[in-house]
């Protein structure tokens, strides 16, 4: 196939032309400066070859130009697709990137995330059990919306736990949330927003993983931060939870810091503290013999920390329950977040085992049991505090963008 005409180039074979411009001719086509007569100049290597063909303009006023032009593609084959596919794909569409909330999964080995994850569309279904309106999850893409129905299928019918996760998984979720009144009653609000979240195994988190800087840059770029506190795995020296917490909140603060990001010399970030298993036996036992547990006086009755008080229930089981590092954690979250930042939630991905008619039960109210080697749940999960956490996140960040968006306004007032 011959080059394409270039008007900025000499012709191959020639010299620059040092007379005039090639002028046009009545019928298009292009006649190369010269002799008088048309014929092209020799130069002193020789006669030099005739010049490509110059293609008609697309929008050619002679008909013959175009017929020409069909004839002379008719000898070059179409050019197959590289990628066949018999559905052509579509662009997600789940709100614009202002709608897009970031999330950060954190927590140490065994703390379980991937078993909150997969318990969060459970919690999203049964939230209007408890109150006005509900909530419901989907995901954007096929895989997030795999995870979604395996971690439900496993979690209801199959009634086991999740494997956890290896490496890192991103998932984004569309999250669409009953309408909520606004300030003094007026100006309504349906929370309807695209969730990124970054499921990572534990270990990820510990100092010198090879993955921890991608991690951390992750976490950086996030709006809010789950953080699940396991106090049954930080008895354990491979699953203390400031063993994960520490070096990471330094990479953090460092990166967050060159990016001229900390507010008061503190991480940005919303957090959610879940104090993880709350129906383990070796928790919730002293945690209701020490009145912590208040039980809820309809539905299912369950057992639940009320919100105005888990801030001094995590300090309890930091400076009491668990005692030694687990303070060390709460110090850290103190100087690393503004405390008014944080919230704290007692919360349980399973639930409780309850009764034929669904009531919780204080003599009988073990979830999990080992069955052939394996942990099986004894009744279909009712999660505790797993969706609010993330409602509560949504909350604070939408509050943020709209100061800073009336802050915005007030600026450019000023500036006017």
């Amino acid at each position: 196939m011959p080059d394409l005409y270039d008007p900025n180039r000499p012709y191959p074979g020639r010299e620059e032309p040092d007379g005039p411009t090639p002028e046009a001719t009545g019928n298009g086509t292009a006649r190369p400066a010269g002799h008088g007569d048309g014929s092209p100049r020799a130069t002193s290597a020789g006669p030099a070859p005739a010049p490509a063909p110059i293609p008609a303009p697309a929008q050619s006023p002679d008909p013959a130009h175009a017929r020409a032009g069909a004839d002379e593609s008719a000898h070059f084959p179409p050019v197959p697709d590289s990628v066949p596919s018999p559905e052509p794909g579509r662009v997600p569409s789940g709100g614009a990137d202002a709608d897009r909330i970031r999330i950060g999964l954190w927590g140490a080995p065994r703390s379980g995330k991937t078993t909150y994850l997969a318990a969060l569309p459970i919690a999203a279904m049964q939230y209007q059990r408890h109150h006005e309106g509900a909530w419901n999850i989907s995901g954007m893409t096929p895989e997030a919306n795999a995870f979604l129905s395996q971690g439900i299928d496993l979690l209801t019918r199959q009634r086991t736990f999740p494997e956890a996760t290896m490496g890192i998984r991103d998932m984004a979720w569309s999250v669409q949330g009953p309408q909520k009144k606004g300030m003094w009653g007026i100006g309504r609000r349906r929370p309807s927003f695209v969730l990124d979240i970054q499921d990572a195994a534990g270990e990820v988190f510990g100092d010198g993983h090879p993955q921890q800087a991608q991690l951390v840059g992750r976490l950086a770029r996030a709006q809010g931060l789950i953080y699940l506190f396991d106090p049954l795995g930080d008895a354990e020296e491979a699953t203390e939870n400031f063993n994960f917490l520490q070096s990471t909140l330094t990479q953090l603060t460092a990166q967050v810091r060159n990016r001229q990001e900390l507010v008061g010399g503190r991480l940005p970030h919303h957090v959610s503290v879940c104090i993880t298993k709350f129906d383990h036996p070796d928790i919730f036992k002293p945690s209701a013999e020490l009145g912590w547990a208040k039980q809820d006086t309809e539905g299912a009755a369950l057992p639940r920390v009320p919100q105005e008080q888990s801030e001094r229930y995590f300090q309890w089981m930091c400076d009491d329950f668990r005692g030694s590092n687990a303070r060390l954690v709460r110090d850290a979250l103190y100087a690393y977040f503004d405390p008014r930042r944080i919230s704290y939630y007692a919360t349980s991905a399973v639930g409780f085992r309850l009764t034929p008619q669904h009531v919780f039960d204080y003599n009988d109210y073990v979830q999990p049991v080992l069955v052939e080697t394996k942990q099986r749940l004894r009744t279909s999960p009712v999660p505790i505090n797993v969706l609010e956490p993330l409602i509560d996140l949504e909350e604070r960040v939408h509050r943020d963008r709209g100061r800073e968006g009336r802050a915005n306004v007030r600026r450019g007032r000023k500036q006017r």
